[in-house]
């Protein structure tokens, strides 16, 4: 591993700004605290075991690439802290899977320095607090155990890590698991079909797919049969074309919208399907992410930043298309659309889908709008898990979950239903000089509305947007409405807002009744996030045998 990775870092200036970042946070790790055994929800040991993974990873890595022991020494706390616990939390089996990642990783890239003694100590860790304790998860036919949503990727990519690692120690054991996450990861592809969208929002994107590639490497490293689906490749053009100019995603489902970085799945991706696009546009959100300081953080994907190192694409050479426009269909649909690929360029991307999918919200017809460098039409992102009935029946009595605070109709003063079959998306169509999309979202408002039907009309060149839709006998009066930070003025049929001294200016273009007003965002509980610094803004026309709503924007 050394002699590749040690050519690369001398010869790209990424790769060896990223190996100075990397070391510069294994430094700091040495006056930090090792894994304990603290569940502050009273559910998840989760935190820990992906401080463990990072600890273990970050410091393994700068001792194998530079020879310095203190890294050695902090990665062998790290280990020895984890396997003095006194479980890895099982019943909450994805802390149990990642805390097996980070002590199989440490065993495997610290073994040559390793004692005999050491050695056993982490193997009997693995076998007995991962893959005897993940044998009773299977017995009870846990829920993950076939390919449901992320946790199929960590926990059946975690518990082969650490099969493939101690497999010596008890072949037969080890052999079946090993076969059971190789099948588990084969169906897993699922989730990314037909063409690359995946369910759950872009942070479990980053968080099932890097798992999901990590055991693929893993598996191939050592000759194990697995697949690698062609669709994991169209999935990483998603993830490129899913954040906006602004370096923001559109957090659907139970997403957050943080800036992004390109993870390791994605270095992974652009090199293993030689994709020239994939590869520049990783490479330059790592320039971005290294130039704000990233690779400093404890948790979250930077967990896996080492791994960049290994998969790093190189640099294209000479121009690369880039795609503006794309559609992506799938249990979650997207259209997205951008003018140009400068950090200022008008970017819109909406969806249909539905609530029923995984993590999903109840934002069938929602969209988010980039322009002038400002991130106008907001999506507000996830809520406590923790919240009484949040993956169960009170699920869409929380604000941030349904329809009534994300950037699409609510019907009748109703939630969205949630079809087993998302709502389409129509591929990008040229119109005149402007390209045109359509979504059929009937089946989000069934027994709301007989047709419901949102169209949108971009002109590639100046960004401005033309919303339009049509609702067939809805049951009642249609709120139209959009989340944003921006200062409201409203004047007559025009809304205009107003951020970092540019003006988004919406004006309302059919005649079908209601005036420009504020709603509340305020939620229902004390538990609930309180949406501060956000608005919603919006208009509620009174129901119409045919009714017709449009609104224009564009920056002035």
């Amino acid at each position: 591993m050394e002699a590749g990775v040690k050519q690369r870092i001398a010869s790209d200036q990424l790769a060896a700004a990223l190996q100075k970042r990397i070391l510069e946070r294994a430094e700091k790790s040495l006056k930090e605290r090792a894994c304990e055994y603290l569940i502050p929800d009273g559910k998840r040991l989760l935190s820990e075991s992906r401080s463990a993974l990072h600890q273990v990873m970050v410091n393994a890595w700068a001792w194998r690439t530079s020879g310095d022991v203190r890294f050695r020494e902090r990665a062998i706390k790290e280990l020895d802290a984890a396997c003095a616990l006194k479980d890895w939390n099982p019943s909450h089996f994805l802390d149990t899977a990642e805390m097996a990642t980070a002590v199989s990783i440490g065993y495997d890239w610290l073994y040559p320095s390793l004692s005999p003694e050491q050695r056993k100590r982490y193997e009997d860790a693995l076998l007995e607090r991962a893959l005897r304790s993940v044998l009773k998860v299977h017995g009870k036919a846990s829920w993950w155990t076939g390919p449901g949503n992320n946790w199929s990727q960590v926990c059946g990519a975690g518990m082969t890590i650490a099969a493939l690692a101690v497999r010596e120690r008890d072949p037969e054991l080890c052999d079946g698991i090993i076969q059971h996450g190789i099948d588990l990861l084969n169906h897993c592809r699922e989730f990314y079909e037909p063409d690359g969208a995946y369910p759950e929002g872009p942070g479990y994107w980053h968080y099932g797919t890097n798992y999901h590639i990590l055991g693929i490497a893993a598996c191939k490293s050592l000759n194990r049969s697995i697949e690698t689906p062609r669709v994991l490749g169209k999935s990483g053009s998603f993830m490129l074309h899913i954040v906006g100019p602004t370096g923001l995603p559109f957090n659907y489902a139970d997403g957050g919208a943080g800036l992004e970085l390109a993870s390791a799945a994605q270095s992974w991706l652009a090199s293993t399907f030689n994709d020239a696009t994939q590869a520049g546009q990783v490479r330059d959100s790592l320039t971005r992410g290294l130039k704000r300081g990233v690779g400093n953080g404890t948790t979250g994907e930077l967990r896996f930043f080492p791994l960049h190192l290994l998969w790093l694409p190189p640099a294209p050479s000479g121009n690369v298309d880039k795609e503006l426009a794309a559609t992506f269909q799938g249990e979650q649909a997207f259209a997205m659309l951008r003018t140009s690929t400068q950090p200022d360029a008008a970017w819109l991307a909406i969806k249909g889908g539905t609530g029923a999918a995984s993590h999903g919200h109840l934002d069938a017809g929602s969209f988010v709008y980039d322009a002038a460098g400002i991130r106008w039409f907001h999506d507000l992102g996830s809520d406590d898990y923790n919240m009484p009935g949040y993956f169960g029946k009170q699920r869409w009595d929380y604000l941030r979950l349904n329809n009534f605070s994300h950037n699409t109709l609510v019907v009748n003063g109703k939630n969205q239903a949630t079809p087993k079959i998302g709502c389409p998306v129509e591929p990008w169509k040229t119109v005149g000089p402007n390209r045109e999309t359509r979504i059929d979202l009937t089946a989000a408002y069934d027994g709301q509305a007989e047709k419901v039907l949102r169209r949108v009309v971009m002109d590639p060149k100046s960004g401005a947007v033309s919303l339009f839709d049509s609702l067939t006998k809805p049951t009642g009066e249609v709120r139209w409405a959009v989340v944003t930070k921006a200062k409201p003025m409203i004047d007559g049929s025009r809304l205009i807002l107003e951020e970092g001294g540019r003006k988004l200016v919406l004006t309302r273009v059919d005649r079908s009744g209601g005036a420009w007003k504020e709603y509340s965002l305020k939620p229902k509980t004390e538990q609930e996030k309180k949406n501060d610094g956000y608005r919603i803004l919006g208009f509620t026309a009174p129901a119409a045998e045919n009714l017709g709503l449009q609104v224009i924007w564009r920056i002035e």
